[in-house]
């Protein structure tokens, strides 16, 4: 990929793309629901039902790894083969633009769309939980900076399946396996560990071997960012209905980070590839 890029033309596109999604039923909706949802878990948080802000960013996981996922996907799915099939990708391409820079600032745009959803829900939960202990607000921005790396992936990854597929339903198609992927890998990886003669009674007391956290950092981008959220409050031991959690020294923030670029990067590039062959 070339570096020579126009910066104003990445920055048109993205505003586009930026204004076009932020009035999207579908995605307002989603939003609307991940903020009720958040103020909900932060509401038993207040009522004492939950203690401290570590155990609060519990429950907000449960919701941001389903939502943020889906909120990604049907923002990326239609980017390329939506735009291809209307023929307003061909407009765009009539004018004296690169196709790295439109691709640039899709996701740019689409990428700002979706931090600003969870800006929005995790920020007005955030003002209610705070106590104004240092380590607990450092915590919790740490959480919500790996929640939009987290969507940033699964954006990365639903403009890929855009980029190569040549069809709108197709690529939602594909988004919607990777979601379900996502859900399922963790089981697919537990299951090996049983048929292979692991007991899984043994894992609440033993914990996961190196293998099993190895496969989870790197090919579940979901497990990746519990674990990170883990560390993000400095936690490696967590108890969780009655499943005690113990992260091997080896898995640090550091390298989760460069694992979350790697997921970022990688479909990006391949998107370009695909993208730069397209016949618009």
């Amino acid at each position: 990929m070339g570096i020579d890029v126009n910066t104003r033309a990445i920055f048109t596109v993205a505003k586009k793309e930026f204004m076009d999604n932020v009035r999207n039923k579908w995605i307002l909706a989603l939003t609307i629901i991940f903020i009720i949802l958040t103020l909900v878990i932060s509401f038993a948080h207040g009522r004492g039902e939950l203690t401290g802000a570590e155990i609060t960013v519990l429950g907000l996981l449960s919701i941001s790894t389903l939502l943020v996922p889906i909120i990604a996907i049907m923002l990326g799915y239609a980017s390329i083969s939506g735009e291809a099939e209307t023929g307003s990708l061909s407009v765009v391409m009539a004018h004296p633009i690169r196709r790295v820079e439109v691709l640039l600032g899709k996701y740019i745009g689409l990428g700002a769309v979706l931090s600003t959803s969870i800006i929005l829900g995790f920020g007005i939960a955030g003002i209610l939980i705070m106590t104004g202990d240092a380590s607990d607000v450092a915590g919790y921005l740490v959480f919500i900076g790996l929640t939009i790396l987290l969507g940033l992936v699964y954006l990365s990854l639903s403009i890929c399946f855009s980029a190569i597929l040549k069809r709108r339903v197709t690529s939602l198609g594909a988004g919607i396996g990777l979601f379900f992927w996502a859900m399922i890998i963790g089981s697919v990886i537990m299951a090996i560990f049983w048929a292979t003669g692991g007991d899984l009674m043994d894992l609440g007391t033993t914990g996961m071997p190196d293998w099993m956290w190895s496969s989870m950092m790197i090919l579940s981008p979901s497990d990746m960012y519990q674990t990170a959220t883990m560390l993000g409050f400095g936690l490696r031991e967590l108890a969780v209905v009655g499943f005690e959690i113990s992260v091997p020294d080896y898995i640090t923030l550091g390298k989760l980070l460069v694992i979350f670029a790697t997921w970022i990067l990688a479909p990006f590039f391949v998107a370009y590839y695909f993208f730069k062959k397209r016949d618009i």
